[in-house]
């Protein structure tokens, strides 16, 4: 009975805790990222962040909704816990792009990220072959889908970097507001 119990935890605890947590979800074909943040902010405490932070763009507001884009966001593959070497060259050679949707309640907001395109920053190139040609654009999606499930290495890796990445975009909980007083 022992020996059938550790053959079981051998197969079953790689499986459950080896897999990471993210929000990225493939909903109707579309490729999004989506998280629900607890929050006591109200629309107009979260519309003014969005205004100061100054990296979201053409933003419209709704009665208790606000969307927009954001751009020119660089992926932080060093506050993920990542360095140079175990990072994907598309991530660190890439700026963010994309098109939000942030949906308020009591005590929480929705934010909905899709829309999700890389912008390459450098041209790389080896040996007289482009392999990636500056300021291409591609979704992210093609990293991160294949055959409609997601792809073993962005999931290892790069979900996690790009999904510190949203969270520190969007949480605007420890936001600290400009202040007048200096």
């Amino acid at each position: 009975m022992f020996n059938y119990l550790l053959i079981v935890l051998f197969f079953v605890c790689p499986i459950t805790f080896g897999q990471a947590s993210h929000n990225f979800k493939i909903e109707n074909s579309q490729f999004e990222w989506q998280k629900v943040f607890q929050s006591e902010l109200s629309k107009v405490e979260i519309e003014k962040i969005l205004k100061e932070k100054g990296i979201f763009k053409n933003l419209n507001y709704g009665k208790t909704e606000v969307s927009g884009e954001i751009e020119n966001i660089t992926a932080d593959y060093q506050g993920a816990g990542k360095n140079n070497w175990n990072t994907s060259f598309y991530v660190q050679n890439s700026s963010i792009r994309g098109n939000f949707h942030i949906e308020l309640k009591d005590g929480r907001y929705r934010v909905t990220l899709n829309a999700i395109n890389l912008k390459t920053i450098n041209e790389l190139s080896d040996g007289g072959i482009s392999v990636m040609s500056a300021n291409s654009v591609q979704p992210l999606s093609d990293f991160a889908i294949r055959k409609g499930e997601f792809r073993k290495g962005f999931l290892k890796a790069d979900a996690q970097i790009f999904e510190h990445t949203f969270n520190n975009l969007f949480d605007f909980n420890n936001h600290n507001s400009k202040s007048d007083e200096w």
